[in-house]
């Protein structure tokens, strides 16, 4: 992996590098193994034209994934610092679609792609969730009190339950008030994270759509918020992204 750097969307945390060629799962796990930081996924770079990057991702488990947004914002600043695109707004070229970007010093802005979710609860114990999908499978659960709850047995629990051929991510949420929700995720591939974009985007649009919340709101996770809002029929998502 040449020119790499550690980097945290939001708490999410990343070792990026320039692409050089195909890698292997044995190769990823090397990596993130031999990492001064304890990284939720490897990202390689590879710079396609002025506009445009192509993202690589890998859990920290050597496995791919469909979508990591907070991976993609991290993309998006690591290729303006290191002069792979000739402007600050430009596409990130990731597994599930082309994602438009926006990178303004340490804040850098989505354009998302837009998730769905399921139209009937599932019932389980004593929780309820919904699935829910931005080219990655989630299942979202209100809670109480989410930095009480155990989210290792909380996921056993669904685990059992059979909803998802291919593993999913877990949130669990708490609506403080109409603008904001406190979160936490336990990652497939990766375990509990201190941040999920994708996550929130399913939590935001599901939440939003339902009138649970409004428009504009921030969900926030252990690692730092996120804002999410629908604008002129785009769903926009923005954070901090920072070198550790």
């Amino acid at each position: 992996m040449a020119n790499f750097a550690f980097m945290s969307g939001t708490g999410n945390d990343f070792l990026v590098g320039q692409y050089d060629g195909p890698v292997s799962e044995i190769q990823v796990v090397a990596l993130v193994s031999d990492a001064e930081y304890e990284v939720d996924g490897v990202i390689f770079v590879e710079p396609v034209n002025a506009s445009t990057v192509k993202m690589h991702y890998f859990n920290n488990d050597g496995s791919s994934a469909e979508l990591c947004v907070n991976g993609v914002r991290c993309v998006a600043k690591y290729s303006v610092d290191n002069n792979y695109v000739d402007s600050n707004k430009f596409i990130v070229s990731a597994p599930v679609s082309d994602i438009d970007v926006l990178v303004q010093d340490n804040s850098v802005e989505i354009q998302a792609p837009f998730p769905t979710y399921s139209q009937e609860t599932v019932l389980f114990d004593q929780y309820e969730g919904i699935k829910s999908e931005v080219g990655n499978p989630h299942f979202l659960v209100p809670v109480d009190d989410v930095v009480n709850t155990n989210l290792v047995k909380l996921k056993k629990l669904i685990d059992a339950l059979d909803l998802f051929e291919d593993g999913f991510n877990l949130e669990i949420y708490q609506i403080i008030d109409e603008k904001y929700i406190k979160a936490r995720v336990f990652e497939r591939g990766v375990g509990e994270t201190d941040a999920c974009g994708s996550g929130a985007l399913c939590l935001f649009n599901y939440l939003y759509k339902t009138k649970q919340i409004e428009n504009d709101s921030y969900i926030l996770f252990p690692g730092g918020d996120l804002n999410l809002k629908f604008s002129e029929d785009k769903l926009i998502l923005s954070g901090e992204v920072i070198y550790l």
